[in-house]
């Protein structure tokens, strides 16, 4: 009897809430013949859905996938296992979220400031402020203020040009290098979760 071959590969989300029935298309994406792919999408896998982190393996869908479809040749692409969470409602008080966000700001702005500060002591920015200003207007001053107000725009500019915030007002559609680090954090922890979760059931 003639057999069919089926690829499948781990999706990296799962994008249902707590409770909601869970089929396989929700974990992986298939690629068979269509009538083969419809049967493997509609695989129900929790009928109650998920309410903690879950780790799949790619044997238990090779598993699932033979238990429901005859005559097919299961084929892994990609990671061997994956791990996945439900979306989280959000219930947080909105003032809470502002008050922590203040929080947040307030303190990177003061913790950022003093960093600099103690940055431009330790290499004695005050001289080249004044050295700077002398060889730009031929006079000489203790404090040339105009200048450092002008040097401190420019470092916040250079951040706001580094992190792209301009773009963002724009609704820029490719990520800047802040987004592609709080990715890769995020990639990196759910990595951790997934072989701490794979040591657990081993």
């Amino acid at each position: 009897m003639e057999s069919y071959e089926v690829y499948f590969q781990f999706k990296p989300f799962y994008q249902k809430k707590s409770g909601e029935r869970a089929l396989l298309s929700d974990f992986i994406e298939v690629s068979a013949a269509e009538e083969i792919k419809k049967q493997i999408d509609r695989i129900i896998v929790f009928p109650h859905g998920i309410n903690a982190p879950v780790r799949l393996t790619a044997i238990q869908i090779v598993q699932l996938i033979h238990q429901a479809v005859n005559r097919v040749s299961v084929i892994p692409i990609g990671e061997s296992s994956a791990l996945y969470e439900p979306v989280q409602e959000e219930k947080d008080n909105p003032l809470l979220v502002f008050l922590r966000v203040a929080f947040s700001a307030v303190l990177l702005f003061f913790g950022s400031a003093l960093a600099i500060m103690y940055f431009h002591a330790d290499v004695n920015m005050k001289e080249v402020h004044q050295t700077v200003y002398q060889f730009i207007s031929g006079k000489k001053a203790a404090q040339p203020v105009l200048f450092s107000i002008s040097y401190s725009i420019g470092i916040g500019a250079g951040i706001a040009i580094f992190f792209e915030v301009i773009n963002k007002l724009k609704n820029k559609e490719n990520p800047g290098p802040l987004e592609l680090e709080i990715h890769q954090a995020d990639k990196e922890i759910r990595d951790y979760l997934r072989d701490q979760e794979g040591k657990k059931e081993n």
